[in-house]
């Protein structure tokens, strides 16, 4: 309105002008005609005057812009179907690279929400065999933090599970027991009630969830004395609602953690103390700390190595670990970041191929506007207004493409928290926000300006004084476009490729991690853990009391086929045990009679172990065997086990049982019988029913709780969910890759769709010349399909060639698959060839029944 008034000021301006003029020269004694006509030449040519003017109240290039905007716009209205196709895709690639943007920004960029969150570290003893971190000795941790100079902060934790008993009964609970400086390093803040000191002992700070849960959100929870594994425990505080703890996460089994209590400082007994849950007894804790200002981790981890060089008493589990000390944000973060790297790869191809199959489009869609393009320079246009007017319409484009981009990215964030596994650290955390919105602007920008530098540049090169010529057929320059357009196919070829490879490989590397021994049925194997903490089960008689009531009410109940328990540790076979060059670390587990049936086992030679075994027999696992007698039977040879001094005698071998974790090789195991061996520290029960293990999960409850309520029972599923929960991050990692393989699939076979359909309608006068001059149909169907294959191969022979250098970044991805895997890439070859002949199929039908007599008259 405003602009719109400073024009009609300018027009009664200069109208007023003109009357002025007019009449002097009438009072100098013009006639009025003569008069106004001496003012209109004196004045000059009024519509000049009038866009100089406003090229001085608002630039012209404003003026421009609005009007290529607006054409602009009403170009992209006037083909809908084109529209609708290239924002499609252009959400598809953007959106997906703005959800992975999310996740990474989350997970990878944004600092932890702790107080200098920059200064916190992680310490353990690592080793790089394999069997990786390992917890500290709680006694350790007291002197560390008694004795090292290089940390402001020392604290410490360790999860464990434990039945809390409320007033409305007992649930188990994920407790964590906390210790040190846990609450500064941390930055907990309660609601209710306060923290408590690590001094203190039988006390409880409950989170907010589960405050919330059981407890109504009654504040006057603080105070009141709940029973944790049979131990009275009094309330201190509440946590504020949000607080959560970061610390690695691995395994099938990942819970919220719902109270907090004290580690105790005494000395591990290696057996149940009076203390409540059975941290008193394991003496193990993850360690975090706080390095003063301007001490390097260098530093810290020198100290922290010279500390334990001088204490015989600190000495890591196996003797392949090291003592390590790493950021903590890399700790948490450190599995999954290359994960999330690959994908972000991934996605950016799909969005490449996104970029070049719209280049694609925008190129056909250039030729049918070569004639408007001519006349608009003829008239006096430049080449560099119509290519501003190109890149225009890319931009609206990319922008609309965008906004329905960030849609699509939060629909895929919101079903990736849902779905997505909890070992992926803060997940929960990724959202669209302002470096997210930012990130998409980014590269919307950037795509206008790759897919729209296509027309650009066949503009520049483009005759078009020619296209206004009469009967001009132009065939040169459709013939020079379609081979750019070919290159461009075959580029998005061999990025999809590149994609395909690795979604096979990690199809594979699925498929073989699956592969369960013959006859193995995990559906019909059920799974628990009991916990014994409290007083009366001090004693190891009691604990040996209860489990074998426990087995017998079990394995008499309906529908059980077999039943038994194991409890195991891993160590270093025997010192002095002449096979200990041959294999490092062994699990040893103390197992009863039906165990190993029971957990779905096999027996490949010898006998299993009975109730009643004498002393010094042992059962040992397939890599076992084959690691420490290879092609020699182990049957009847002696090896020492356990921290024995005698000799077990070796009288079967078993199949490999990796339990609950699918994606790890089965390390060398032995089963020793457990009245010889009583490790009872929280053992694990199996039980084989004869119909759907599910169904038993209440019954065996009931037999537990009828011998003592207060037991906690925990991880009670079947052994089918357990297996696959192992892999639910694989599963999640093949799923999005398999997802963006698929759209870049797609996208590519439309491209050689585009192209080729392209050339038929380019070509359909030659069609129509060699059917009338007695081409066969079969005959044209084949020269349509050579030249689409010919796109093909020559993408999916670059694309393999891409893949071989660049499959070996997913390498720690795979299991039991090479990188470079001849048989996937010979599968994902010529998968994509078969696609690639069936988009060809089409055009091809469609050349072969052009009418000759019709196409010698195509214009």
């Amino acid at each position: 309105m405003k602009r719109r008034r400073h024009i009609n000021s300018l027009d009664d301006d200069i109208l007023e002008h003109i009357e002025m003029e007019t009449q002097d020269n009438i009072d100098r004694g013009m006639p009025p005609e003569e008069a106004r006509h001496e003012a209109l030449r004196k004045f000059g040519n009024i519509a000049l005057i009038i866009e100089d003017t406003r090229a001085v109240w608002n630039p012209i290039w404003m003026e421009q812009l609005l009007q290529d905007l607006r054409y602009g716009l009403w170009m992209l209205a006037r083909s809908p179907g084109f529209t609708a196709v290239v924002v499609v895709t252009l959400c598809l690639g953007i959106g997906l690279n703005t959800a992975v943007f999310s996740v990474i920004r989350a997970a990878l960029l944004r600092s932890l929400p702790y107080p200098d969150a920059n200064r916190l570290v992680w310490l353990s003893d690592h080793d790089k065999s394999g069997i990786g971190d390992s917890p500290i000795r709680r006694t350790v941790f007291f002197k560390w933090r008694e004795q090292a100079r290089s940390f402001e902060k020392i604290g410490a934790f360790a999860d464990l599970n434990a039945a809390l008993i409320t007033g409305a009964g007992g649930e188990e609970e994920q407790v964590t027991a906390a210790g040190g400086d846990f609450w500064s390093i941390t930055g907990a803040r309660p609601m209710f009630g306060r923290l408590f000191g690590p001094e203190e002992s039988s006390v409880i700070v409950l989170s907010y969830d589960l405050f919330e849960q059981s407890f109504g959100g009654n504040p006057h929870v603080v105070g009141q004395v709940l029973s944790l594994d049979g131990h009275p425990v009094t309330v201190t505080g509440v946590l504020k609602k949000g607080f959560r703890l970061l610390s690695p996460v691995s395994g099938s089994r990942v819970a919220k953690r719902q109270a907090y209590i004290p580690i105790p400082q005494g000395k591990p007994t290696g057996e149940v103390s009076a203390e409540p849950v059975e941290v008193s007894a394991t003496g193990v804790v993850s360690v975090v700390a706080k390095l003063k200002p301007h001490v390097s981790i260098e530093q810290a981890q020198t100290e922290i190595r010279s500390l334990r060089s001088h204490d015989p008493s600190d000495q890591p589990f196996l003797p392949s670990m090291q003592l390590r000390v790493i950021p903590y944000q890399e700790r948490i973060v450190g599995n999954i970041r290359p994960l999330l790297l690959v994908l972000l790869a991934a996605a950016g191809l799909v969005l490449l191929i996104a970029v070049v199959n719209i280049a694609n489009l925008l190129l056909a869609r250039a030729t049918t506007r070569q004639r408007e393009i001519g006349i608009r320079v003829a008239v006096g246009a430049g080449r560099a207004r119509v290519a501003r007017q190109f890149l225009t319409e890319s931009l609206l484009l990319a922008l609309v493409g965008g906004t329905a981009g960030v849609g699509l990215a939060q629909a895929a964030i919101v079903t990736g928290v849902r779905l997505g596994p909890a070992t992926i650290p803060r997940l929960g955390e990724s959202r669209i926000d302002g470096g997210v919105l930012a990130f998409t602007l980014a590269i919307s920008l950037l795509t206008a300006i790759l897919f729209g530098f296509g027309p650009v540049l066949s503009l520049w090169r483009a005759k078009l004084s020619d296209v206004l010529k009469e009967g001009a057929r132009n065939a040169s320059v459709g013939q020079g476009r379609l081979r750019i357009r070919a290159l461009l196919v075959a580029g998005e070829l061999a990025m999809a490729i590149i994609l395909l490879t690795g979604a096979g490989l990690m199809l594979k590397s699925f498929w073989r991690m699956n592969a369960l021994p013959s006859g193995f049925r995990p559906e019909k194997i059920l799974t628990m853990q009991v916990s014994l903490s409290a007083k009366q089960y001090k004693a190891k008689p009691a604990k040996e009391t209860f489990f074998r009531e426990l087995l017998q009410r079990i394995e008499t109940a309906p529908g059980v086929e077999s039943a038994g328990f194991e409890a195991g540790a891993i160590t270093m076979i025997g010192p002095g045990n002449p096979f200990k060059d041959q294999v490092g670390a062994v699990k040893f587990t103390s197992a009863s009679a039906g165990y190993v049936h029971a957990a779905g086992m096999s027996l490949i030679k010898g006998r299993w172990l009975t109730n009643d075994e004498p002393n010094g027999v042992v059962l040992v696992n397939e890599t076992f065997a084959r690691s420490v007698f290879p092609g020699r039977d182990p049957i009847g040879r002696n090896i020492r086990v356990f921290r024995r001094t005698t000799e077990s005698t070796i009288v079967g071998v078993v199949s490999d049982l990796k339990r609950f974790a699918l994606d790890q090789n089965a390390m060398p195991e032995v089963y020793m019988p457990y009245k010889q061996f009583p490790i009872l520290l929280n053992p694990y029960i199996a039980v084989r029913t004869t119909g759907d293990a599910s169904i038993a999960a209440s019954s065996l409850r009931k037999l537990v709780a009828g011998i003592d309520r207060t037991a906690p029972i925990y991880d009670v599923m079947t052994m089918e969910h357990a297996l696959a929960s192992s892999i639910a991050p694989r599963r999640f990692n093949l799923f999005l890759l398999g997802t963006f393989a698929s759209v870049a699939l797609l996208l590519a076979l439309t491209g050689i769709y585009g192209v080729i359909s392209y050339s038929v309608t380019q070509r359909t006068q030659e069609i129509g010349v060699r059917m009338a001059l007695g081409a066969q149909r079969n005959e044209v169907i084949r020269m349509v399909v050579r030249q689409g294959l010919g796109i093909a191969l020559s993408g999916i022979g670059v694309g393999l060639v891409a893949a071989v250098g660049l499959t070996r970044f997913i390498a720690g991805l795979l299991y039991d698959v090479k990188p470079h895997d001849p048989s996937v890439f010979a599968a994902v070859a010529l998968t994509l060839s078969a696609t690639a002949l069936l988009a060809s199929w089409g055009p091809a039908l469609r050349a072969a029944l052009v009418d000759p007599v019709i196409a010698l008259r195509y214009e």
